[in-house]
């Protein structure tokens, strides 16, 4: 039986936010302060239910890295990936790893953009938010932001199998939040917020 193993990112398989660590890498703590007061009103509107959280994603975003060109952008998620290893939970990403040798399908289905989650976990594929330069972040994203439903969306995107062959098929996921709920209901087995 061939098996998918589906993992969240942030909170799942690192163990802090990547979002707010490579703006931290790139401004320190007292710039990314600065950056959240600067998109305060956004954000209050957000936890109000009245503002969504890819737009508020998309205008922290730009506000830290909208003056980068996609080339420059990756080459620094390269150095933040290359210093930041040690963010990764090593118990799950070991399982994951020990999975792929036995020939297992491995996936990070996340929210955040893959520009850095990818060279975080090269090994690993990564269904991930995609960013719009053109030729500097836009400060939009390409794809609906890769949260809820939008996760269920993008591994059916990827794997249309999964809609039909269920029955030769063992689905395992990983998350840690509301935005894997969906992604966890998919799945045969389930593990929430995995030690």
């Amino acid at each position: 039986m061939k098996r998918y193993y589906f993992s969240d990112f942030d909170g799942t398989l690192t163990t802090t936010d990547s979002m707010m660590s490579i703006i931290i890498y790139q401004r320190g703590k007292l710039g990314l302060i600065l950056a959240l007061l600067r998109i305060l009103p956004w954000l209050i509107l957000m936890f109000m239910g009245k503002y969504s959280n890819q737009r508020t994603k998309e205008r922290l975003l730009h506000d830290c890295f909208g003056r980068m060109t996609k080339n420059e952008f990756n080459a620094f998620c390269q150095k933040f990936a290359d210093s930041h290893k040690h963010i990764l939970r090593k118990s799950l990403y070991d399982k994951l790893v020990e999975a792929q040798h036995n020939g297992d399908e491995i996936v990070v289905v996340t929210a955040s953009p893959e520009n850095w989650v990818s060279r975080l976990v090269p090994e690993f594929k990564v269904l991930g938010t995609k960013m719009e330069f053109k030729p500097c972040f836009s400060g939009k994203f390409l794809t609906p932001n890769c949260y809820a439903q939008e996760k269920v969306n993008r591994i059916l995107e990827a794997y249309p199998e999964l809609k039909t062959n269920r029955n030769d098929i063992h689905i395992i996921a990983f998350g840690d939040s509301r935005g894997d709920k969906e992604m966890l209901e998919f799945a045969d087995e389930q593990y929430y917020k995995p030690e």
